[in-house]
């Protein structure tokens, strides 16, 4: 009985202790789209200051493809021991699964939250010699010209595709939608004129905005980015306002122990207030919004539910 009673004592003091050598090896953080792109760039700022906080060395995994549900569905999968991360964002943990009529995953019960990152609002954006000067300028010019604007999405069903559709509801704009493969062919597209004008996060434009060769039409969202500050919100120009963010964070597969959860909500939030990271990150027109894990959980709900009801009320079909 006595021997019982120690081997039980003994486990429940390495239990505590195994947590807290957490983590004994690399730590893997999946992106679901390609290299260049917006997600990749801020993801890599981040791995290169968290490997200090952690102690251990962060390795970027890209498995792009499927608006990230790809990359996300992999990670569903693996298991659950805080070293097989995703680098979360709204099109694979809400929009694109609100899309498909069997998503691979449920984004509110398949991964364990951990912490949100960023989050921020679009822009609008044309090419450097847009007929347009102001977003209604280009909505008549879009209604002058039916048929032939278009916008550009890294693909069916992301959230800047479903943004523009959104958009084009409240607005009567009248554009064509034409996918491609992740950010960087985004911003490839819009510089060759290949495409009239497209929404998206600010951070892999701002160099061509500076530089003249790209132009931003509005804000979304409730207030002007200090990023650009001279580029008005949809209200400022007398049109309906459009509630749609880019965000990331990181979540887990379901199921991952408390402790470990913890651990990395504190790494991350320590890593995201390193000056250094946070002056990278301004230049890229973003800030850090770190919070709990149960706030994450929180906002992922709310989106995928928002989402979801925006599809079915629009009658959209992919």
């Amino acid at each position: 009985m006595i021997r019982i009673l120690l081997a039980v004592a003994a486990i429940a003091l390495a239990a505590p202790a195994a947590g807290q050598q957490y983590p004994s090896r690399p730590v893997t953080l999946v992106n679901g789209f390609p290299p260049g792109g917006a997600t990749d760039t801020v993801l890599r700022h981040i791995a290169s200051k968290l490997d200090e906080h952690l102690g251990q060395p962060t390795v970027v995994e890209n498995r792009p493809g499927a608006a990230g549900t790809i990359a996300a569905a992999a990670v569903s999968r693996a298991a659950p021991d805080g070293y097989t991360l995703l680098f979360g964002v709204a099109a694979n943990l809400a929009v694109r699964p609100a899309t498909m009529e069997t998503p691979p995953y449920d984004p509110t019960r398949a991964f364990t939250p951990i912490v949100e990152v960023s989050r921020g609002p679009y822009l609008f954006l044309v090419k450097a010699d847009a007929p347009a000067r102001t977003m209604k300028e280009f909505i008549e010019w879009t209604r002058a010209h039916p048929g032939k604007a278009n916008y550009a999405s890294p693909g069916q069903g992301s959230v800047h595709h479903l943004a523009t559709e959104m958009f084009k509801r409240k607005t009567g704009a009248d554009l064509s939608h034409v996918p491609y493969k992740g950010g960087a062919a985004l911003t490839a597209a819009l510089l060759s004129g290949e495409v009239d004008g497209l929404f998206d996060s600010p951070t892999a434009y701002l160099s061509h905005l500076r530089a003249g060769s790209i132009r931003a039409l509005a804000v979304t969202g409730a207030k002007r980015l200090s990023a650009v500050p001279d580029v008005p919100t949809l209200a400022e120009q007398g049109l309906p306002p459009l509630d749609v963010h880019s965000w990331w964070g990181f979540v887990g597969p379901a199921g991952m122990p408390a402790d470990i959860v913890a651990r990395l909500n504190a790494e991350i939030t320590k890593t995201l207030a390193d000056p250094e990271l946070k002056a990278a990150l301004a230049k890229l027109g973003t800030e850090p919004t770190p919070g709990t894990p149960e706030a994450f959980g929180a906002y992922i709900a709310q989106e995928w539910t928002r989402w979801r009801d925006f599809v079915k009320t629009a009658g959209l079909k992919f």
